[in-house]
Formats: structure tokens, C-alpha cells, sequence
């Protein structure tokens, strides 16, 4: 280790000194004429002194390019989050946005109703912007295949995300924005339709084929529950029935296996 220098060892230890006694009597520990301002060491004075300084330097550095002022960005990272937390939960225990700090949110929520506009407005231009680059929505990466996240955001959201609670999520906002005619996917106004004309176009076509409308005539077919035998094929319900009847079996002896979708069978 190298030996410290004397003259600045001993120099420290006065100002160490000197700012110990200042705190003691309860004065600037810059000046040391006038009491500090209150959750401060410094006096008002002072303490607009450094600010200036600092913004100063700061200025300085950033015509120079040099980040967070030339100070360690990891420091500066860490008191900023720091302090982050302090302005958040002095505003939650007054009951006031954390975002802006003059609006008290409503529903239990931490912030007000226009933060949280404002926020989906950035957030939609930057998801927008995102994905017409190509890139990934949450960590800018490249993305293959269209997607909206990276194979690493994927694996992430898809162990952080709740199955129930996403079902529940999209379920109550699925019944909100029916109950305003707005579309279920995006918010737009639709004025009747559960989707817009942009949402439904999509819907569709990202739809499997079970989903959609078979393109065949029905078939019903007729098989012994017992034998696991096939006893025809038929196109109406009546040919089934009569099937089963010439075969002299009871309904609970068969089973019928249609190809027609779920929502073709029920009554107009």
C-alpha cells in the first residue's frame, strides 16, 4: 500500500474535525454561520451554491459527452433508485400519485388516472415503434418470425405470468370494454361489434381451422359403445336414429360423432 501523503492526512483530519464540531453545535458545515435547513447539513445558501455548481458540471460533461456528469454510473444509478423508493413512499403514506405527487388516485390504485394515460400513450408509441423495427417490445433485441418478444422475454413473461390471473385479467377487461362498445382487443370504439374491423381481420386469420366453419356437409356417425363398432355414417339425425333402431340397440348402447362445430348444433 502507498503511504499517504502527511500534509493531506493531516488536512483531512481538520476538515473531519471541523465538520464534526459544526454538526455538534448545530450549524452550515460549509460556512458555519447559520444553522442548516432542515433535513440538511448546509444552509439555504450553500446549498443553492452546490446545486449551481452541480448543474455546472453536469453541463459541462454533457457537452463533453460524458455520462451522468463523469461521475460512476453505477453509483449514480443506485442513489437515483434510491431515491426513487423515498419520493414514492412519502407519497403513498400522504395518499397521493407516486408519478406526479398532486392527484389522489382512485380505487386503491398508486397512481392517478391521467398518469396512467399518459403512461399507455408511451408506451403504445413505443411498443409501435418497437415492432416496425423488427425489434423486441421489452428489450429491443432482434425478433424472428414477426413476434412481439424474443425468445428470452418469451421464456420469462411465460414463467412470471399467472395462467389464472391472465384468464381473470382479460376476462374482466373483456366485460369492460363490452359494456363501453369499445373492441376487446385494442379499446377502440366499435359501436356494436366485439372487435374492430383491424382486430377481427386478425382474429380470423390467426384462427385455427377447428375454429372455423367446416366447408363439408354434416356426417353423424353411429358407433357400439360395446364393440367399439361402426354402424354407418349418415347425414341426418333421423338416418342415425333409425340406424340404431334397426340395429335394436338402446341410445345409451351407441355414440354419435358429428364433424359439425360445437355452435353449428345449437338452434338458431
Amino acid at each position: 500500500m502507498p503511504l499517504k501523503d502527511p500534509v493531506k492526512e493531516a488536512r483531512d483530519r481538520r476538515l473531519r474535525q471541523r465538520h464534526a464540531a459544526r454538526l455538534e453545535q448545530r450549524l452550515c458545515t460549509r460556512c458555519g454561520r447559520v444553522p442548516p435547513e432542515p433535513s440538511l447539513k448546509v444552509c439555504g445558501g450553500c446549498a443553492e451554491k452546490r446545486r449551481a455548481a452541480e448543474r455546472a458540471r453536469r453541463a459541462r460533461a454533457r457537452q463533453q459527452g460524458v455520462p451522468y456528469g463523469g461521475r460512476d454510473p453505477e453509483c449514480c444509478r443506485r442513489a437515483d433508485r434510491a431515491g426513487d423508493r423515498r419520493r414514492r413512499r412519502a407519497r403513498q403514506e400522504a395518499g397521493l400519485c407516486t408519478s406526479c405527487g398532486r392527484r389522489r388516485p382512485e380505487d386503491n390504485r398508486s397512481v392517478c388516472e391521467p398518469c396512467r394515460e399518459a403512461r399507455r400513450a408511451l408506451d403504445r408509441r413505443r411498443y409501435d415503434a418497437r415492432r416496425a423495427a423488427g425489434h423486441c417490445a421489452r428489450c429491443t433485441q432482434p425478433t424472428v418470425g414477426g413476434l412481439s418478444r424474443c425468445g428470452r422475454c418469451l421464456a420469462l413473461e411465460k414463467e412470471r405470468v399467472c395462467p389464472e390471473q391472465k384468464s381473470a385479467a382479460g376476462k374482466r377487461r373483456y366485460v369492460a370494454r363490452r359494456a363501453q362498445g369499445a373492441c376487446v382487443d385494442c379499446g377502440v370504439r366499435t359501436g356494436g361489434p366485439a372487435r374492430c374491423e383491424r382486430c377481427a381481420y386478425r382474429s380470423n386469420a390467426r384462427a385455427p381451422e377447428r375454429h372455423l366453419a367446416a366447408l363439408w356437409p354434416p356426417q353423424i356417425t353411429v358407433i357400439e359403445v360395446q364393440t367399439s363398432r361402426e354402424l354407418g355414417v349418415f347425414e341426418t339425425e333421423a338416418e342415425a336414429a333409425a340406424c340404431v333402431a334397426f340395429a335394436k340397440l338402446r341410445p345409451d348402447q351407441v355414440e354419435f360423432l358429428s364433424n359439425a362445430p360445437l355452435m353449428a348444433l345449437l338452434p338458431p
